[in-house]
């Protein structure tokens, strides 16, 4: 059974503008994940999932070009726009990460869908309780995400897990790693100037176009090259993406 991938993607972030079409290798960011999950064995389609704003233009046209889908919908309500994307297309669940983390690992792509079909549960993620899981992958049932979008009463869904984190009527599933997927400060996301620095590092070190580096092969690299970890790691950036972490996860429990 094959799964829909899809990706919550706008271009409306003031930290780093439009970061998400910033260029590696001669690429965008955006381009290069796609590249990745298009390696994943479990993924038959991918879906970018923008919004009506003409500001997301050049993400429709991204699409047509790589030859992926793309729906637009609610610009704030990103649940509702997630639940819009799987009505149009039929499907029963889907995977999902935001396109603000272009390193994605197909191999932990492929292994979060194999458990999903294993399991009978409303949602499948990677178990970072700890807050040391340097990436993750959700798996959603279409019909848990009704029932969420039909209860809740925000319409500003951007940090939407606690919507299903809160409702003990769905089946949430925590799906264990290994400890060599774990480490304490290494950020793989693109939110910051020194992010899209780490990640032109990464690439520039690992990347090969017939190959697809993995997410243990970024953890081999800064191990090896700690002056790699720390152009987005040190004290003080280190310090700044904890508390951001933290009003995350303040939001998700409110």
């Amino acid at each position: 059974m094959k799964t829909a991938f899809l990706i919550t993607a706008r271009l409306k972030s003031t930290r780093l503008h439009k970061k998400i079409l910033l260029e590696v290798a001669g690429r965008p960011l955006i381009v290069l994940m796609l590249d990745r999950i298009k390696r994943a064995s479990t993924i038959d389609k991918i879906i970018i999932c923008t919004s009506t704003n003409p500001q997301d233009d050049p993400l429709e046209e991204l699409a047509i070009k790589e030859k992926v889908t793309c729906f637009r919908g609610s610009e704030e309500d990103v649940l509702v726009r997630l639940l819009d994307t799987a009505q149009c297309h039929n499907l029963k669940h889907f995977a999902n990460i935001t396109a603000d983390c272009p390193m994605m690992d197909p191999v932990l792509i492929d292994r979060a869908v194999l458990e999903y079909q294993k399991a009978n549960v409303d949602l499948l993620k990677y178990d970072d309780s700890n807050a040391d899981l340097p990436f993750n992958c959700y798996l959603v049932k279409v019909s848990a995400l009704e029932k969420v979008c039909q209860q809740k009463k925000e319409t500003d869904t951007e940090v939407w897990l606690k919507h299903f984190t809160a409702n003990s009527d769905l089946n949430i599933l925590n799906l264990e790693v290994e400890d060599h997927y774990r480490h304490k400060i290494l950020k793989t996301s693109l939110d910051y100037p020194e992010d899209y620095e780490f990640i032109k590092c990464v690439f520039a070190e690992l990347h090969h176009p017939e190959t697809c580096f993995s997410m243990l092969d970024i953890l081999d690299l800064v191990k090896k090259r700690p002056e790699i970890l720390s152009i987005n790691a040190n004290v003080n950036l280190t310090r700044r993406w904890l508390h951001h972490r933290q009003s995350i996860q303040d939001r998700i429990i409110k």
